[in-house]
């Protein structure tokens, strides 16, 4: 189980990357690099104290390769990708996992939401020309991670 501090760490970051894909349908850069350097620096010192690192480089490469289907397909935004990549990096490969299909289903209803708001934009879906609606993923990465960590806090624990 991740620490708390790791926790706080990728809810703070999933709430900002929420912001900022409901103002701009985007995940800034900059964004995913001080959660890259905070995770990275994470596992260093979990490494330094003894701990398995292994299970949250894991969920690193579980959250990138999951949500890579995902960005091929056009589902998904490219920082949705690294989002769900830094937070598997602070979390850990199951509560990636788990926040991966959780987050498929809130995004599944944010989306629907906003769809009946008008709060989506059109956008391509590629060479061919076909135009799609967008939505903001993070909205629900977030609704999705409150979700998975007060079902570990409750049932888990």
């Amino acid at each position: 189980m991740p620490d708390i501090i790791s926790v706080i760490i990728a809810l703070v970051l999933v709430i900002v990357a929420a912001v900022h894909d409901l103002r701009e349908f985007r995940i800034p850069n900059r964004l995913i690099v001080a959660g890259i350097v905070v995770g990275v620096s994470v596992i260093v010192i979990r490494a330094f104290t003894g701990e398995y690192i292994g299970n949250y480089i894991l969920g690193t490469l579980a959250g990138l390769a999951g949500m890579t289907f995902l960005y091929i397909i056009r589902a998904v935004g490219a920082g949705d990708v690294k989002l769900l990549a830094v937070i598997g990096m602070l979390t850990g490969l199951e509560f990636v996992l788990q926040l991966m299909v959780v987050s498929l289903i809130t995004g599944l209803f944010t989306g629907i939401v906003e769809l009946f708001l008008k709060k989506t934009r059109e956008v391509s879906m590629g060479s061919n020309g076909i135009k799609a609606h967008g939505f903001h993923y993070a909205v629900g990465v977030l609704t999705g991670y409150v979700v998975v960590l007060v079902y570990r806090c409750v049932v888990v624990l």
